[in-house]
């Protein structure tokens, strides 16, 4: 990749941990010169809003060298509220942060640094459907598909949810897990559905989807807001990869990765056929 947007993570008033149904994704944005000027006081707001423990933990993480293989690892999707979590995502935000503020961000880092954004994407759309590590355990099926209402622990608005959170049809009538219900791109996860979850193994996609800790096949990139789809980049590793086909038809997608690639400079990476013209032959 020849260029970054000119901040590496796409930081929001408060961590994941913390947002609410009331947050981002009903339309506001922070000014990059509002991140820079508040930035370490909301770091440091949010550290003493927790328990004592954990604040003494979160220090203790940032005070320590930074291992971000470990820190990527860590960051269980199925459990968006583990504190020990949390405390490694502050550690990595800081870190990046105050590296970015002294433009010492090191190139080895882009990997991580990608691979800690799509989990952190992921973790903050269940934040938004009102998921707890309770409602994503190895055996959870998703409220979208359980008959009746929603659990009484889950308060959700489904019409006031970002269009990519909003269940498809078959999302309705499929089984699944309620982790294929925080990728917001509708197409990809009816393909998924269409396909049937037996048949196909779902940790290998969310790894294939993150990319490798030892190679740089990262999947996907997020560049902005997790639930908006125009956010996401598929890279040409997944595109040809033997995943390949649950992106099909994702025409949105397709069109935000070629936006993201021409503002690094890049060529696009899906050509879109025009209808042939028989006057024109």
């Amino acid at each position: 990749m020849s260029q970054f947007p000119d901040y590496p993570l796409h930081l929001h008033s408060s961590p994941v941990s913390w947002w609410s149904q009331e947050d981002d994704w009903q339309g506001s944005r922070r000014r990059k010169e509002a991140e820079v000027t508040t930035g370490d006081s909301n770091y440091a707001q949010v550290i003493r809003a927790q328990s004592s423990l954990t604040s003494r933990h979160v220090q203790a993480v940032v005070a320590q060298p930074l291992s971000f293989e470990e820190i990527i690892e860590a960051m269980n999707i199925r459990e968006p509220q583990f504190w020990f979590t949390h405390s490694l995502i502050l550690a990595f935000e800081a870190f990046i942060y105050k590296n970015w503020l002294i433009s010492t961000l090191m190139p080895a880092l882009l990997p991580d640094l990608v691979q800690f954004n799509f989990a952190r994407a992921l973790m903050a759309n269940a934040r938004v459907l009102g998921l707890t590590s309770s409602h994503l355990h190895d055996d959870a099926i998703s409220y979208f598909h359980v008959a009746g209402p929603s659990p009484p622990n889950v308060r959700v608005d489904v019409s006031a949810l970002p269009t990519g959170l909003q269940p498809t049809d078959l999302q309705r009538c499929a089984p699944h897990h309620p982790w294929l219900d925080l990728i917001p791109i509708p197409q990809m996860r009816d393909n998924l559905f269409r396909r049937g979850e037996r048949c196909f193994d779902d940790e290998q996609l969310c790894r294939a989807m993150r990319g490798h800790r030892d190679r740089t096949d990262a999947g996907f990139l997020v560049w902005g807001d997790s639930w908006d789809s125009s956010s996401w980049e598929v890279t040409e590793d997944f595109a040809r990869s033997s995943w390949g086909w649950t992106i099909a038809g994702c025409w949105g997608l397709f069109q935000s990765t070629n936006k993201w690639r021409a503002r690094r400079g890049e060529p696009p990476l899906f050509y879109f056929a025009t209808r042939y013209d028989s006057t024109n032959s």
